[in-house]
């Protein structure tokens, strides 16, 4: 089975005040660091653009993409989007967010190992507690099409019977939604990053 990514960037950024995926951590932009780290796990990967569409697409160029025309009516919308543009052989997908720059490849690859084995919804767990990215077989993709709201797909994780796969990796709970989360992983920044290299350590 083919597991692939959806890597979520449609948002606008309001609490940032502006494309905030352009910001740089660990010397570089944090959708390129997302993106790295599902290409590392071995991942295909389809990009989900909205609000700053050229921009975003010029982070990432040759990264197959789709523009979630409704993005302003929340993440929903912007996950319909992209499921609706899933190539015919992904037999699940990971929904990556832009903003989590600090996930492990390893976190990925056990993730897309359970669904293919055969779980029909998985969350990464770190410490005694959930965080993403979510994952989803191909069986639900109309259920997530049909989602609305800006939870994305929070309410129908709730009612799923979701595996829960435990891994070392506090990168599953580091969302870059504020000037205060981006200022917090600057500072930490050197934990992230590989010696001498400039860039967040996929090896």
């Amino acid at each position: 089975m083919i597991v692939g990514a959806l890597l979520m960037a449609a948002g606008s950024a309001t609490r940032m005040g502006g494309n905030k995926l352009s910001e740089q951590v660990g010397g570089i932009p944090m959708i390129v660091a997302a993106h790295r780290s599902l290409v590392a796990a071995g991942l295909p990967v389809l990009l989900v653009t909205g609000a700053y569409d050229p921009e975003v697409r010029a982070l990432l160029p040759g990264v197959p993409w789709v523009h979630a025309q409704r993005h302003g009516d929340g993440l929903a919308a912007s996950l319909a989007a992209g499921i609706a543009g899933v190539p015919g052989d992904w037999g699940a997908v990971l929904v990556a967010l832009g903003d989590m720059p600090f996930i492990r490849p390893q976190t990925h690859r056990a993730l897309a190992s359970a669904l293919a084995a055969g779980a029909t919804a998985v969350r990464p767990v770190c410490r005694g507690r959930e965080g993403n990215p979510a994952g989803f077989a191909r069986p639900l993709f109309a259920e997530l099409a049909s989602l609305s709201g800006d939870q994305g797909a929070r309410a129908l994780l709730a009612r799923l019977p979701v595996t829960r796969v435990e891994v070392e990796d506090p990168g599953i709970h580091q969302d870059l939604d504020t000037p205060e989360a981006l200022a917090r992983a600057r500072a930490s920044a050197a934990l992230h990053v590989g010696v001498g290299r400039g860039q967040p350590d996929f090896d």
